[in-house]
């Protein structure tokens, strides 16, 4: 990634670039090629229709840290770049840079992301590989914030990427994710203590058609795994709500949510934070302009009709 670029980070650049054969299957013909790239607005105007000849699946930058980190960054192509894809039937997924201070951080860059991201996408990345210096928890402390986070948003697949070298020094766990990608600009396989990457970030120097100036490639190395996430059929997750008061007297909270004082939830309407596990008296049922619905509780304010925060009784 750009950071890993620049930071060199002990890797040595290859001096060739070989095509890789990946064998991802993908439900149009148009995408024919047989490299994975990743890509950001580095990569300027990407002629997609040339590009799909020469790939197999990428992976899009969405964006880089959060408001106040150095080098924060939404990336100006993401949408162009997800659309082109999308449009000449080339496979992808989508990475956020990560900058990490908090808990708090990690959790709202994991929501920024998801809210920036393109429904098409087929799995998100996690890209972890710069340690802040106002950070005072273990890396894995805020990967964990992240994962839940995202979690609790998407059903899609998550990866982590990372170097091998700071992988390895921050002792990372991507036992929980649904696979690991790992740069190590070398002839040499990456070796992460713990874990056997799926994806390897060979090199830095790449060329796809299409694309002009440098590119990063990758090479599978567990194809079963790498498939699934190219192939996910997996959707952008749809808040579920109740509709009807019908049988219902209460709500118990299986998340912990907020009461509001209006229908729209803005944050000058947020009043009482209610923890998960937690039982409420529900007079009646309504919903928004944005057809969100939302139960009013007896005592006038009102809380989330999503099913995945709440439980009728």
């Amino acid at each position: 990634m750009q950071m890993l670029h620049r930071l060199g980070i002990g890797l040595a650049a290859m001096a060739a670039v070989v095509a890789v054969g990946v064998g991802l299957n993908t439900t149009t013909a148009s995408a024919a090629g047989n490299k994975i790239a990743d890509i950001s607005q580095y990569q300027g105007n990407v002629n997609w229709k040339k590009a799909s000849k020469d790939l197999k699946g990428v992976i899009i930058r969405v964006q880089h840290g959060s408001k106040g980190d150095k080098g924060y960054m939404v990336d100006t192509a993401r949408n162009t770049n997800a659309n082109g894809a999308y449009k000449y039937g080339v496979p992808f997924g989508q990475y956020m840079f990560a900058q990490f201070t908090s808990v708090k951080d990690a959790q709202q860059e994991a929501k920024d992301f998801y809210k920036r991201s393109n429904a098409h996408t087929k799995f998100f990345v996690l890209d972890e590989e710069q340690r802040m210096g106002s950070a005072t928890k273990s890396e894995q402390t805020y990967v964990n914030a992240w994962l839940k986070t995202m979690r609790s948003l998407t059903n899609k697949p998550l990866i982590m990427y990372s170097g091998e070298y700071y992988a390895n020094s921050h002792n990372l766990n991507f036992s929980k994710f649904d696979g690991a990608w790992i740069a190590k600009y070398s002839t040499v396989k990456p070796s992460v203590s713990g874990v056997s990457a799926d994806l390897w970030q060979y090199t830095s120097k790449g060329s796809v058609s299409g694309i002009s100036g440098n590119v990063d490639l990758n090479k599978t190395l567990d194809s079963a795994t790498v498939n699934s996430w190219f192939n996910s059929s997996a959707t952008h997750s749809a808040a579920s709500y109740y509709t009807s008061m019908t049988g219902v007297t209460g709500i118990k909270t299986d998340k912990t949510v907020y009461e509001y004082n209006g229908v729209n939830f803005t944050k000058n309407q947020r009043s009482t934070k209610v923890k998960a596990g937690k039982t409420l008296a529900v007079k009646a049922i309504t919903k928004n302009s944005k057809n969100a619905y939302r139960f009013q509780l007896t005592n006038g304010k009102y809380v989330t009709a999503n099913q995945s925060y709440v439980t009728t009784y």
